[in-house]
């Protein structure tokens, strides 16, 4: 390598250049690598054999994105060299700063989203037969969820803590949760604030920043 750098460079690339004054470039296998002006940090993301785009830098940090993960959540990104370089320089910007990270980002058979990484921390999303998205997170000895149950209400857990959002036989939406909270929404205050929030899950996420994490 230190023999041909002349003739190597004419094979790079360049993206981008950021605040820390680090160019991202591709090299003469079409991966991305960034490597700061004083040479104390590097990172590179990988395509691999599979199609899955892999970071990894100097400070021991791995972040694994599966290809199924990658045409959901990154549509077209496994064909368009500068929003790999973007998503390069942002992951660069997340994780220069912490070592020996590892995360996994991928779909699973039933096509559920999930990420899992080294320091405890799991997150599944899928949706129910109905097509209702749920979610459950756990981090440590902490699970929380968020789901649509049977009867078509919204629920979230948050270890022993539990919410609800859901419709009585009076056509009332009603949100309870375990620190004893309880509002009522009549008919018509139901649809105006659903004109509002445009779904459900957006006012049941507002009542839970208002009522359960207060």
């Amino acid at each position: 390598m230190k023999a041909f750098p002349t003739l190597l460079f004419v094979f790079f690339v360049f993206y981008t250049v950021d605040a820390q004054h680090r160019q991202i470039r591709e090299d003469i296998f079409g991966n991305l690598e960034s490597i700061s002006n004083d040479r104390s940090y590097n990172a590179k993301l990988v395509r691999n054999i599979f199609d899955d785009l892999v970071f990894t830098d100097s400070k021991n940090n791995k972040l694994h994105f599966e290809k199924k993960y990658l045409e959901r959540e990154f549509p077209g990104i496994l064909s368009d060299k500068k929003r790999q370089s973007d998503l390069l320089a942002r992951l660069i910007r997340e994780n220069r700063r912490q070592s020996s990270y590892s995360a996994k980002f991928s779909i699973d058979i039933f096509d559920n989203l999930k990420i899992e990484d080294n320091k405890g921390y799991k997150l599944e999303r899928g949706t129910d037969i109905f097509g209702n998205e749920n979610v459950v997170e756990e981090y440590g000895n902490t699970r929380t969820s968020f789901t649509r149950n049977l009867s078509g209400g919204l629920e979230y857990t948050d270890g022993s803590e539990k919410a609800s959002l859901s419709k009585d036989i009076f056509d009332r939406w009603i949100y309870k949760d375990s620190f004893g909270n309880e509002i009522q929404f009549g008919k018509n205050s139901w649809e105006r604030i659903l004109r509002r929030y445009k779904s459900e899950e957006s006012v049941f996420n507002d009542l839970l920043d208002d009522y359960f994490y207060r």
